[in-house]
């Protein structure tokens, strides 16, 4: 079941009703309503895989207790390990059993031997790298001694099966989201009308842009060797726009959704293409990755406690892992070590050398868009011949890549309305917030063409190959 879909926005308002007039009173029936409405949510997909959530979850929150009671430190270690082992075990097997065996037949191939190894066809199962590190926080937080564990077993299994954000984020700790299944819950208004306008927004910024983007992006993607110069520049640009834009409104929706819940997710983008910084990029993107990586790798390691070279060393172990967490392909990993070189050499560079501010931002959403030909090409060889074929020529129309001409000017037109907005917001002006400050008419006036919009505006069907969301890959 995806957000953008005519199930979801049967479900969402059901269990909404539900919630609030039926399980509110009583925790622990509420916390049992959330799981099972967030396993339908999950096993419309394929129920089968819901055995591994349930495994994920009955372990670490086994794991959880036995590490916290341990007094003697190998014991605690020996725990953690077994968590670490079921759940990169899992993820693992399903994700990368067969990147690894064909990087493993192809180094043999270079040096002249043929080995057959048989590869597993099975399907990737959805969200499974999102609530893998989700779950997995929650023990290393015990270990730490940041978090006690809970013995509410229903809380903390609802905790890692939440659907707002089970799927693609945002990643939550526990010690964030796991005490909100214990509190009180009262249906506020302005929490509920600010959640659905949240949702609203969102499926406004993936209906009516991101899939509209993506119906140009799929096309030039889907024929580089037809298509030269100028296209493949702008299909490049459209995908870095596709990918933010998808993505932020998938974190937004399941904020909204949450909020009305009365729960409170965490923010995970802050205006990304206004960044001055590769390292600031960074901490506006996917921020509860970012943020995870940080925490549980980058500073464990040393951080930027010690040396230069072992700071840039640490830097790069993250990136490089931040790539093959997105996808088990070569091209994600390049992806992340080239985002990682940028972070440690250009970063510097741009202190430097570029004093105005606009220019700092140009250069590093270049940068971004320039990496992300190996996120968005299928292969290695498709990312060269992006490459080969990226340049400022008309030998092709751009016009014939999936939008006409008005399409395509309504595009570039909703782009730079994205830009602006982004712009106003970095300055301080809280959009949402000014828009529930006006008089009842002009506020209802938005509320309206917000939802004319998303209706007679939105890309579907045509030319459109999939309306799923872009991270539900990872």
């Amino acid at each position: 079941m995806i957000f953008n879909s005519i199930e979801f926005g049967l479900f969402l308002p059901i269990v909404f009703l539900l919630y609030w007039t039926v399980f509110r009173q009583n925790t622990k029936f509420r916390n049992l309503f959330l799981l099972a409405v967030s396993y339908f949510f999950y096993g419309v997909w394929d129920w089968r895989f819901l055995i591994l959530i349930v495994v994920s979850s009955l372990a670490d929150y086994i794991f959880g207790i036995q590490i916290h009671e341990s007094n003697s430190p190998k014991k605690r270690k020996l725990f953690l390990t077994f968590s670490l082992i079921v759940n990169l075990g899992i993820l693992g097997f399903f994700k990368y059993f067969n990147f690894f065996t064909q990087s493993f037949v192809d180094v043999f191939k270079i040096f002249g031997q043929d080995i057959n190894i048989t590869t597993l066809q099975f399907i990737l199962p959805v969200g499974i790298s999102f609530y893998t590190f989700q779950t997995l926080s929650y023990t290393l937080d015990i270990y730490n001694k940041k978090l006690e564990p809970t013995k509410d077993i229903i809380a903390f299994f609802a905790f890692v099966s939440f659907f707002p954000q089970l799927v693609a984020g945002p990643i939550e700790r526990a010690k964030d989201l796991l005490p909100q299944f214990q509190l009180p819950k009262t249906p506020n208004y302005s929490k509920i009308k600010s959640g659905v306008l949240d949702i609203a927004t969102g499926l406004f910024k993936k209906i009516v842009i991101a899939d509209r983007l993506a119906v140009f992006v799929d096309e030039v993607y889907g024929n580089l060797d037809n298509a030269q110069g100028l296209p493949v520049l702008m299909g490049t640009l459209f995908f870095a726009f596709q990918l933010y834009l998808d993505f932020s409104a998938y974190s937004q929706i399941a904020v909204g959704a949450a909020k009305m819940l009365d729960f409170d997710l965490s923010t995970n983008f802050k205006r990304p293409y206004l960044s001055t910084s590769f390292a600031g990029f960074w901490s506006r993107w996917h921020i509860t990755l970012s943020s995870w990586f940080r925490d549980y790798v980058y500073i464990p390691m040393g951080g930027s406690r010690n040396s230069s070279f072992i700071t840039k060393r640490n830097v790069m172990i993250v990136f490089l892992l931040s790539g093959l967490w997105h996808g088990a392909s070569w091209n994600f990993v390049i992806w992340g070590g080239l985002n990682g070189l940028y972070q440690i050499f250009l970063d510097k560079w741009i202190v430097k050398h570029l004093k105005f501010k606009p220019l700092k931002q140009i250069f590093v959403v270049a940068g971004w868009t320039f990496s992300l030909v190996f996120f968005r090409a299928t292969t290695f060889a498709d990312s060269m011949l992006a490459f080969k074929n990226l340049g400022f020529s008309f030998s092709e129309n751009l016009y014939n890549f999936g939008l006409n001409a008005q399409e395509f000017k309504l595009t570039i037109a909703l782009l730079i309305m994205v830009m602006i907005t982004e712009v106003i917001s970095e300055r301080g002006t809280n959009i949402k917030t000014w828009i529930s400050s006006k008089a009842i008419p002009l506020r209802y006036s938005f509320y309206v063409a917000l939802v004319m919009f998303i209706v007679f505006l939105g890309s579907y069907g045509v030319g459109l190959n999939d309306n799923n969301f872009i991270y539900f890959q990872f």
